[in-house]
């Protein structure tokens, strides 16, 4: 995304991160459900909700921070740090790459729904290039976390060979 959005955009951005805020306990809950039901992330089922949880209520204001205000780099720059912390985490956590990422797809997973309920109650309002701006910042955000989670991920794996 390298244009600014337009005001429509912006106004479209801004009408979902509000949607998703009122959403945040509720997808929460169907993330936790998705992930500990996901046989393909069994390093979860050693964790206590409050471990599996962990900053991705941070993570979710985070996306609606970014759908607010997509080109601001302070809120770039917190997104990217909380990104590393989670593959940090999820390292120290037995997870494998492929966990990490079906973990985060799984995120992504019920935020589509969410995107699709959404579009339903406003179809009028974020036709056209308004919603493709949203659903491209979105889709963009779990790109970035991905990216990042995995590269720190990586990072802490090769620390930690070093070490032994």
């Amino acid at each position: 995304m390298t244009s600014v959005p337009s005001i429509e955009q912006r106004i479209v951005g801004f009408t979902l991160s509000n949607f998703l805020a009122d959403r945040r306990e509720r997808i929460i809950t169907e993330w936790l459900e998705k992930v500990q039901a996901d046989r393909g992330v069994p390093a979860a089922d050693g964790l206590t909700l409050t471990q599996l949880k962990d900053h991705i209520p941070q993570l979710l204001d985070d996306l609606n921070r970014t759908l607010d205000d997509a080109l601001n780099p302070e809120v770039k720059a917190k997104v990217a740090g909380r990104a590393a912390t989670h593959g940090y985490l999820r390292w120290q956590q037995n997870y494998d790459i492929s966990q990490l990422i079906r973990e985060i797809s799984d995120l992504r997973t019920v935020m589509i729904h969410h995107l699709a309920e959404f579009h339903d109650e406003r179809v009028t309002t974020i036709n056209g290039e308004r919603g493709v701006f949203a659903m491209v910042v979105l889709h963009s955000f779990f790109d970035k976390m991905i990216r990042i989670s995995v590269e720190e991920f990586i990072n802490a794996s090769k620390a930690n060979e070093g070490k032994a």
